[in-house]
């Protein structure tokens, strides 16, 4: 159970998993008194909101501001420091009483922040989007209009208690910041933030590698399919060997308890348990997700865990399983190569 105010393991865990570049920020809009907050935050000029979420997420420093360090009249507007004067802003915080706006790494803030916004790429975002969808049929709605970011990443969301995307605007890309063409934020409640932490942690532990059903509750048809692609059925896994490489796979369920998630194994045995471990380091920096690399003493094991859809595979179709896992060895050996690794 994560204690009031500790988010490291929550950034920690989706960092990794996501392989997140840049810290989860946290925000906080101080609404009454807020003289109790110190000051060694407090911006050394005045800056824009967006600058310093990306200082915050790519440098790990924290502010603590109020409207006279606030650069951009928009962001004064949307983040509740003043009404607007000429003309209203479709996203902004209501009522406009703000005082101080706190910015922070996640794992560095000690309070539990309004919005939690997310550095992320297209494909990050894509993995986001399976963990929040999982279990549900309801598609994650979002909306944006590539102008005012900080409405689109923290107001909206706040207001309305619930996630929203932003493909940044001007003002963060050219002007105030310099986010990356390839960059979008996603912001969130902290909730949910937690609820992708917790999918994490449950997909680590009952659809990863070496933890799988037992084969003896698979249907037949599905056995039949596997043992088309060339594995053989085991006790909680399959095996066999495919293109020359010894090869495991294993089923595990969803959280509606259908099979659904597949993770195929390629074992490699090192010489030495001390170049296993060097190699199984130099593939965690080489890796993608879903891509992972362990050590097991002298064993190297390189998996991949998915879901039927991110695979392109039935399995009721031993044709589809074939190919998945000659992708797979392919890709796999391409990593080995890069690493230094000879299979």
């Amino acid at each position: 159970m994560r204690a009031q105010g500790d988010w490291r393991d929550v950034e920690e865990t989706i960092r990794s998993y996501l392989g997140l570049r840049y810290h989860l920020v946290g925000v906080k809009l101080l609404k009454k008194d807020a003289k109790g907050w110190k000051d060694q935050f407090k911006p050394a000029r005045p800056m824009a909101y967006c600058q310093m979420v990306r200082i915050a997420s790519s440098r790990g420093e924290s502010f603590l501001y109020d409207r006279d360090d606030e650069a951009c009249p928009t962001a004064q507007v949307v983040l509740g420091f003043r009404e607007p004067k000429y003309t209203d802003v479709e996203h902004r915080v209501e009522p406009s009483d703000t005082i101080k706006v706190l910015v922070a790494p996640l794992d560095q803030t000690r309070e539990d922040p309004d919005i939690v916004l997310a550095t992320l790429t297209p494909k990050q975002m894509m993995d986001l989007t399976i963990l929040l969808q999982a279990g549900k049929q309801e598609l994650l709605s979002v909306g944006f209009r590539g102008e005012t970011a900080c409405a689109e990443f923290t107001a909206k969301p706040y207001m309305e208690h619930r996630p929203n995307l932003s493909l940044l605007c001007n003002g963060a890309r050219v002007i105030y910041s310099d986010f990356r063409d390839n960059e979008l934020i996603f912001g969130a409640p902290p909730e949910i933030y937690v609820q992708a932490a917790e999918t994490i942690d449950k997909i680590t532990r009952t659809g990863g590698a070496l933890c799988g059903c037992r084969t003896s509750d698979i249907p037949a048809e599905i056995i039949n399919e596997f043992e088309r692609a060339g594995l053989s059925k085991g006790t909680d896994y399959f095996f066999g060997k495919v293109d020359g490489r010894n090869i495991r796979a294993y089923l595990n369920k969803d959280f509606q308890g259908r099979l659904k998630f597949v993770t195929i194994h390629l074992p490699v045995k090192m010489p030495l348990e001390s170049e296993a471990e060097k190699a199984t380091e130099r593939l965690k920096r080489l890796l993608p997700r879903p891509y992972r690399a362990s050590q097991r003493g002298y064993w190297l094991d390189l998996t991949m865990t998915a879901s039927e859809d991110e695979l392109g595979i039935d399995l009721l179709d031993g044709e589809t399983l074939r190919i998945a896992i000659e992708k797979f060895i392919d890709k796999s050996t391409k990593y080995l190569r890069k690493a230094e690794v000879e299979a």
